[in-house]
């Protein structure tokens, strides 16, 4: 229902006010449970931030990273979860808390989620043995998050096979299991 409201009059449009019209309560209802609507949004959105949005493992993490990158760019750039998650960011740009709140539900759930899938393949013998791919785990989801925030360049399949084949050129080992 919020994200629905926030769709209709855009998060500058958006207000607790509203949502608590159109959830048919008094507003300090919603003020007792989310001290902010910025905090009503996260939480609206992980509600629909499924694991749709999970990798899948087929045992070619070339492959699986490209199909998630693919698969992820519409559901970030279209609503739902698009414009709401873009205003939401852009307010945890002024609110320090918020920011790290977004980070810990959002953003190192994205990570940690590429980190685990690009483990897997390195303990399969995909990647090489000795490699810390913590970083370059950050790379390849930042990679996309600043195409798709501060860039007027698609996420298309372009741009994530030339960001997949850089990946597998530094740390691929040529080998599947």
């Amino acid at each position: 229902m919020t994200l629905d409201l926030a769709t209709e009059v855009g998060y500058a449009g958006l207000n607790i006010e509203a949502v608590a019209r159109r959830a048919g309560v008094g507003k300090h209802t919603i003020y007792r449970r989310w001290p902010s609507m910025a905090a009503l949004l996260l939480d609206a959105l992980s509600r629909v931030w499924t694991t749709d949005l999970d990798y899948r493992d087929t045992g070619d993490v070339g492959a699986d990273l490209r199909e998630q990158f693919l698969r992820s760019a519409p559901a970030l750039s279209q609503p739902p979860i698009g414009p709401v998650y873009r205003a939401v960011i852009a307010e945890a740009q002024s609110d320090a808390a918020l920011r790290a709140t977004l980070h810990e539900r959002f953003l190192a759930t994205v990570e940690q989620s590429t980190f685990d899938r690009i483990t897997r393949a390195q303990r399969a013998g995909e990647l090489v043995a000795d490699a810390d791919l913590r970083f370059p785990a950050e790379v390849l989801c930042g990679t996309l998050y600043y195409r798709w925030l501060l860039s007027t360049k698609p996420i298309d399949e372009e741009a994530v096979n030339s960001l997949v084949d850089m990946f597998m050129a530094a740390y691929g080992t040529g080998s599947r299991s």
